[in-house]
């Protein structure tokens, strides 16, 4: 080692153990115990990182100041760190990565948190500005009428912008905001689809249900001659309900043959084929750009072309670009005993904090928000919790967790509490729902889930505990969801939907949407005490149950559903052919065994797997003017006990959960108002 790199090193440790000793001193009313097992570092955007991380020298990173906490809990054992994180912006380039190595031991404790009145936000996003009015003649004969004058444009070289990423590439792909506001990228139709005319491809798909006509190659018909245009283009991309209405996907476009009107899409081609009629929209068009709100980004020049919002100003407005494209903010690589409390994350082209491994780490009070990918991502670990947070626009998914051990049945005792989520699903927009989780053993209680095209919350395991959640406006687009949605797999047991509030959901085209979804052989769920108010379209009830049994819905209140609940049997054969498949032998012979003491001790239902298909029980729900009480029960193979079809008398949802007029109809009490988040601070 060099004598500079000796100096320096020790030069360091001095630095730190002076920092320990003052900041270890700072706690001035705190009592002798805490002044020697609690350490707070200050950091700041007018901080310095060569600082000591005091209140009055704050470091500026947060990378820095878990250097320093990392130097304080390996030499102490039962100590607690505060980072205090002061008001500001603080742009990451890098993602801050805490790992076991952070603690010195399990005892120890890190709480990065917002200072007293702070408003600290971590962002992935750079301001443009220099904005131009586009003059370009070649460029503005491209543009349609009403966007003409009204275009500008700034060089992303120009301020060192030169990864441009790709404009359907998840965790790659740049967003344009504007105050705070999500931006179109340039796209036509500039809501909802436009419908294709035949396919053309050579291959014909075997026929389905659907009885749609379909083709393995992406060759279609386009119908308005408008879509000529894009024949200029130099990177055409669609998205699309390619063949069913639950798989989206987005394809590029190799060819437009302007003569025969047909649209050629590169390989590798959508896995479902391709449908007569099918729906699409166009992407990343600059001829496009037609109304405000809309921009695009040429790649080769680097120069970013933008239709503003009315009334607004470019150069005087916040207009942001997501640059940073780590899979993630904040890591908590086997950590134990972290708390992220009171800070926001924003405008990233991945996902904000990953947790793995560890135990005892909680996100309290955070907001997410604008994120290309995910909100907050647990994998493993135990007793990981989120509460309080708000996570909202978001491409992808709210909050995702694994963790348990499906096999033993041991729970991750993993929670999401209190906390908003809202506007996600917007890039890929089926199964990425507000909540996912996978495994064994978690609660997801008293939160906000709304406004998808898909579902709120997608089950994956066992012991799960869903209740007091207000879950509303999503299932808008997609078909064949439940905005609750389990799917194939029959050792999925112990899951209870309790005293949840379900409105507003009826989107879907040919087999609807409904609030909870148990599709293809899932079982043993409880439904109990839930308010399904206005929920089911089409084929669909509030409850939607397809193939499954020991199924048990009691006590719900459904309010002008299109149905309380619907079922669509198997049949004995058709259950006993499927649980010999290959795939469900894995599921409950491998993955888990469902013979083992374990399984059969908790679920003894499972004792009777191969008897009494499609057999579940509906009893003592209240159905308030709703437009069926029950669909495809023809074979009446559901065992209905004591369900009332009432007139609602005027009343409104809240009011027919009263207890005086539940108990008229022998029902229970329903907890109308302890439903939704309680506490939340980003309530507006």
């Amino acid at each position: 080692m060099s004598i500079f790199s000796v100096t320096k090193f020790f030069g360091r440790v001095v630095i730190l153990l002076v920092v320990f000793l003052r900041v270890a001193s700072a706690f001035g009313e705190s009592s002798a115990s805490e002044k020697t097992n609690t350490t707070e570092i200050f950091i700041s955007p007018k901080g310095n990182d060569n600082h000591p991380g005091t209140v009055n020298a704050p470091l500026k990173s947060l990378e820095k100041a878990k250097q320093l906490a990392r130097f304080i809990l390996n030499e102490t054992s039962g100590s607690t760190v505060i980072i205090s994180v002061g008001h500001g912006m603080y742009p990451l380039e890098q993602a801050v990565v805490f790992s076991c190595e952070d603690f010195g031991d399990e005892t120890n404790r890190i709480i990065v948190k917002a200072s007293e009145n702070a408003k600290p936000v971590f962002t992935g996003s750079r301001r443009l500005s220099e904005w131009e009015v586009l003059k370009d003649k070649s460029k503005c004969e491209m543009l349609p009428a009403e966007a003409k004058n009204n275009i500008f444009v700034t060089d992303l070289k120009r301020i060192g912008i030169l990864d441009y990423g790709n404009p359907i590439e998840p965790g790659n792909r740049p967003e344009l905001f504007c105050n705070g506001q999500l931006q179109s990228l340039s796209r036509w139709p500039n809501h909802g689809f436009a419908k294709a005319g035949l396919v053309k491809g050579p291959t014909e798909l075997p026929p389905t249900f659907m009885r749609k006509r379909g083709a393995k190659e992406g060759l279609f018909e386009y119908t308005d001659q408008r879509q000529n245009r894009w024949a200029a283009e130099k990177e055409v991309y669609l998205g699309g309900y390619w063949f069913w209405d639950w798989a989206d996907e987005f394809q590029q476009v190799s060819k437009i043959d302007t003569i025969l009107k047909i649209l050629h899409l590169a390989e590798p081609y959508h896995h479902y084929g391709f449908k007569d009629s099918l729906s699409y929209f166009g992407l990343n068009l600059f001829c496009e750009l037609d109304q405000p709100g809309e921009w695009y980004l040429n790649r080769t020049e680097g120069k970013l072309y933008w239709y503003p919002p009315i009334g607004v100003n470019p150069n005087k407005a916040m207009v942001t670009l997501s640059v940073f494209n780590a899979p993630f903010m904040v890591e908590l690589k086997d950590c134990s005993n972290v708390t992220i409390e009171g800070l926001t994350f924003q405008e990233s082209r991945g996902s904000a904090v990953f947790i793995s491994g560890g135990k005892n780490c909680l996100v309290k009070d955070c907001r997410f928000e604008r994120f290309g990918r995910d909100g907050i991502q647990v994998d493993g670990g135990l007793q990981h919790g989120v509460s309080g947070c708000l996570v909202r626009t978001l491409g992808f998914r709210g909050i995702d967790m694994k963790g348990g051990n499906r096999q033993t049945l041991e729970p991750a005792n993993h929670f999401i509490e209190n906390t908003l989520v809202e506007h996600f699903s917007l890039f890929k927009r089926t199964y990425e729902p507000a909540v996912h989780l996978d495994g064994c053993g978690m609660r997801v209680s008293n939160n906000r889930f709304r406004y998808s095209s898909s579902s709120a919350m997608r089950l994956e395991g066992n012991d799960f505990t869903i209740e007091y959640n207000d879950v509303s406006h999503v299932v808008n687009e997609s078909d064949d969801q439940g905005a609750l949605d389990m799917w194939y797999n029959p050792s999925y047991r112990g899951v209870v939907v309790r005293y949840n509030r379900w409105a507003d959901i009826t989107g879907g085209t040919h087999s609807g949407a409904a609030g909870v979804r148990l599709d293809d052989m899932i079982s043993g769920v409880l439904i109990f005490g839930n308010i399904f108010e206005r929920c089911g379209s089409v084929q669909f009830g509030g409850v939607q149950i397809h193939g499954g049994k020991d199924n048990l819905v009691e006590n719900n209140l459904f309010y002008k559903c299109n149905a309380a609940v619907t079922f669509h049997r198997w049949g004995e054969e058709r259950w006993l052919k499927e649980l010999d498949t290959l795939e469900i032998q894995k599921k409950i012979y491998e993955d888990v065994d469902t013979r083992s003491s374990q399984y059969l001790s908790k679920y003894p239902e499972l004792k009777f797997i191969r008897e009494n298909a499609d057999v579940n029980t509906v009893k003592n729900n209240l159905i308030v003017d709703c437009k069926n009480q029950f669909l495809r029960n023809k074979a009446g193979i559901q065992i209905l006990i004591d369900n009332r079809a009432v007139d609602s008398e005027g009343k409104t949802a809240e009011q027919c959960c009263t207890s005086e007029f539940l108990a008229r109809y022998g029902l229970s009490p329903i907890p109308f108002h302890q439903i939704g988040p309680k506490n939340n601070t980003w309530i507006e």
